[in-house]
């Protein structure tokens, strides 16, 4: 069976399942690979293949990886997986409002933790190759604080949805590809004193940059 495109997530606990940092790393693997054994993960993620087996039991608890049958390795067997579809969004539309939010929450932990995990390997090999938007290089990190009307918040998911099919028509390695962690985050902005909201002021076009 051929995966489906899109397989929607109706229940926040399976979702987290899905976002455990290590899990949401097998699919993300998985996308690329297409069908494959744990071997193949955990050489994708350079982990010993013995750390994956619990989390593909609860992958494939939840229906989203499916056992594809087996293959021979040698003188052994090794069973296949792949993904129920390439592409998984939460639809929460008849979940209780608590189980939602611990689900939001989930991710976005998942997306910042596996960002600094990232972040520090590329560190420590000496691969942080600048910061900025104008100039060559491996990284890239900024942040904004801005006002968006409805309609704006529209478009910016527009264009999410842009980048998002963009990159996902990058998941085929090459010979002039690198591997890279792409994260996006938008939340609203709540503050806790009470503060009255200001009008926008001018200010200097330049983005805000880390050192």
């Amino acid at each position: 069976m051929a995966r489906k495109a899109l397989h929607r997530v109706n229940d926040p606990a399976v979702w987290k399942t899905l976002l455990a940092p290590v899990r949401a790393e097998i699919i993300e693997t998985m996308r690329m690979l297409g069908p494959c054994g744990i071997a193949d993960v955990a050489r994708q993620l350079d982990r010993p293949a013995d750390s994956l087996y619990r989390h593909f039991e609860k992958l494939v608890a939840t229906g989203v990886v499916i056992e594809k049958g087996t293959r021979p390795t040698g003188r052994r067997k090794e069973r296949v997986y792949d993904l129920l579809a390439d592409d998984f969004r939460a639809d929460f539309a008849t979940a209780d409002r608590s189980a939602v939010t611990d689900a939001y929450l989930t991710t976005a932990k998942t997306i910042l933790t596996m960002s600094a995990r990232t972040f520090r390997a590329a560190a420590a090999a000496g691969e942080l190759v600048g910061l900025g938007l104008d100039r060559p290089c491996t990284t890239r990190a900024f942040f904004e604080h801005v006002w968006l009307t409805p309609a704006d918040f529209d478009e910016l998911n527009r264009r999410f949805r842009d980048l998002n099919a963009f990159l996902n028509s990058k998941k085929t390695r090459s010979p002039s590809t690198r591997l890279q962690l792409v994260a996006v985050l938008t939340a609203p902005i709540v503050r806790r004193r009470g503060a009255a909201r200001a009008p926008r002021t001018p200010r200097s076009t330049a983005r805000r940059r880390s050192p």
